[in-house]
């Protein structure tokens, strides 16, 4: 891994600002984007720490919801997951469902919220804007993934990633921690909601750059979520913080390299054992190559005519 660093565009005291993250060869590693300027962004963030906490609030109610559903791993954490991805004994890609069928009723509400519909293609375009040459691959893969299977079904219409967590505890702070699961150079997108004072707490950690970041709500933070350990600095005593987290596995990218298949069935045959192995090349190999999507600063403006606009 290289050797990293961090630089930050401008000032983390003031609040809406954007900052990015560099490594020591100019690579954009994330950054912390600012939401929409439309003048009805407030209320869109408003709008959707409402849904968030009235989900929690129903699922608690109705006995959908316990403490037991809290994630220990990555702290107290209420998380509601949905969208496409892989693992948990899938032998394929598939949709996350809710194995309580008043959950699914829970994250469908969710889903069909406007204030997160709009959160969610925010978080989207704060990708596409810090590397569009990685966004770009994500389209091509999942693209060919959804063609070949029409059961999938994404979270949204304008947001490029196939999966996310709904983090609906009061306290929604994670202790350090790496996504495994995730692309090992893809980026996730984190967005902060609730009442809490930025100023002193709720910050996300980056435990390599050696960062402490102002993470107020209605901001975006992109990161190599896999690469990278993160976590939040604690808020205050009767303050409310959740979040919003959209994210791809890795084990998505592979079944597509693998042409739609596993690498258990390839490895039946020669040819097979074949195309796995190229498809797998050396650790160091891929990493180079995922390396190679970032974008540096002065190469963002020219890479963003990938996308076309």
């Amino acid at each position: 891994m290289p050797r990293l660093h961090a630089h930050l565009a401008c000032s983390l005291a003031a609040l809406r600002k954007n900052v990015i993250f560099v490594d020591a060869d100019d690579r954009i590693l994330g950054g912390r984007i600012d939401g929409s300027q439309k003048s009805d962004w407030d209320a869109v963030v408003a709008e959707g720490a409402r849904c968030l906490r009235e989900a929690r609030t129903y699922g608690f109610e109705q006995g959908l919801l316990s403490d037991d559903d809290v994630d220990g791993r990555r702290g107290p954490l209420l998380a509601l997951p949905v969208g496409v991805s892989t693992g948990g004994g899938q032998k394929k890609p598939g949709n996350l469902y809710q194995h309580i069928r008043g959950r699914s009723l829970i994250t469908d509400t969710i889903l069909q919220n406007k204030g997160i519909q709009r959160i969610a293609g925010a978080q989207s375009s704060a990708f596409a804007f810090l590397n569009p040459k990685l966004y770009k691959k994500y389209t091509e893969d999942l693209g060919t993934l959804y063609e070949s299977d029409s059961t999938l079904s994404p979270n949204f219409k304008n947001s490029i990633f196939p999966a996310c967590s709904f983090n609906c505890s009061p306290e929604s702070v994670s202790i350090d921690h790496y996504d495994f699961g995730n692309l090992s150079y893809g980026f996730c997108a984190l967005t902060a909601l609730g009442n809490f004072d930025w100023k002193r707490g709720g910050h996300l950690i980056l435990f390599e750059l050696k960062l402490v970041i102002e993470f107020p709500p209605g901001t975006t933070c992109v990161i190599p979520s896999a690469a990278i350990r993160h976590g939040n600095t604690p808020i205050q005593p009767g303050e409310e913080r959740m979040s919003i987290a959209q994210y791809a596995s890795g084990g998505l990218f592979r079944w597509v390299a693998y042409g739609c298949t596993t690498g258990k069935v390839l490895s039946k045959t020669p040819a097979g054992r074949k195309a796995k192995a190229n498809a797998d090349g050396a650790v160091e190999q891929r990493w180079v190559e995922g390396l190679n999507l970032y974008s540096t600063t002065k190469s963002l403006f020219e890479d963003h005519k990938i996308l076309g606009n």
